[in-house]
């Protein structure tokens, strides 16, 4: 992460306290500034020299993505990104007094910074959306043929973007924001690989609609149904896990939910 031929001679200092050396690849690009999103790697070590924390333990090789933003807090470390340029490395010290009310003015944190790239807030946002748009137009795709295949063409398309079939009309009233609801579920990915089962545990789960105690689309998507209702959701990658990979579940994934709501 380091070269010993190109760091400053000197130590810098912020205002707030933060001493820091820059390690700088090229002196001919620009820094990012609040606002801005940035990938970096960043290492903390204790007084004692002990690693506390390593972003690299998130397997990401382009780097931990985060925007840049005012420091809200008296002393914070990222405050030093918008004196790296792309490329650049950086070696800061903390005194732990700044960061812990009872720690001592003689010790300090180290911490070990890399900013891999960055990109202005406007370019980011686009990106982000154009990426999000051609996501959309894909999971309708998919949501439309799993819904052919499987010969539930009734289902309803809600304002959020969900699909829905009340295959068994409960009795109970319909689920609103605020209600307490209990479920058993079967989750799926559209080529019917079962990636959770709530049968299987013995075990129902309960939430409130609208806290966003689970994922975006079974929290809106619950709202379509009744009490005593069993029925099948499908919920688009954007209202799920998005590009993000979780456990069985790959990025960008449909995931179906054949769901069986406990009468209240």
């Amino acid at each position: 992460m380091f070269s010993s031929t190109n760091a400053k001679k000197h130590w810098q200092k912020t205002a707030s306290g933060i001493c820091y050396k820059l390690y700088t690849k090229d002196k001919s690009q620009v820094r990012p500034k609040i606002g801005d999103y940035i990938w970096m790697h960043l290492v903390k070590y204790s007084p004692t020299k002990k690693e506390i924390f390593n972003t690299r333990i998130f397997d990401v090789g382009n780097g931990v993505e985060m925007q840049l933003k005012a420091v809200q807090k008296q002393v914070d470390v990222t405050e030093i990104f918008t004196h790296m340029r792309k490329g650049d490395s950086a070696l800061v010290k903390i005194p732990c007094h700044l960061l812990d009310s009872n720690g001592s003015k003689k010790k300090h944190y180290t911490f070990r910074l890399q900013l891999i790239d960055f990109s202005t807030k406007e370019a980011y946002e686009k990106v982000q959306w154009e990426k999000e748009f051609l996501q959309a137009q894909a999971d309708s795709l998919v949501m439309i043929e799993y819904l052919s295949m499987h010969n539930m063409l009734d289902a309803l398309k809600d304002a959020a973007g969900n699909y829905f079939v009340r295959q068994i009309r409960g009795n109970g009233a319909q689920l609103q924001i605020g209600d307490s609801v209990q479920l058993h579920y079967i989750g799926k990915l559209t080529t019917d690989f079962e990636f959770d089962n709530s049968y299987g545990r013995k075990q129902t789960l309960a939430f409130v609609v609208g806290k966003q105690q689970v994922i975006e689309g079974l929290d809106k998507g619950i709202c379509n149904f009744y009490y005593g209702d069993k029925g099948i959701l499908l919920i688009p990658s954007r209202l799920a896990y998005g590009d993000k990979s979780v456990g069985k579940i790959p990025a960008n994934a449909v995931l179906v939910f054949d769901i069986d709501i406990l009468p209240k």
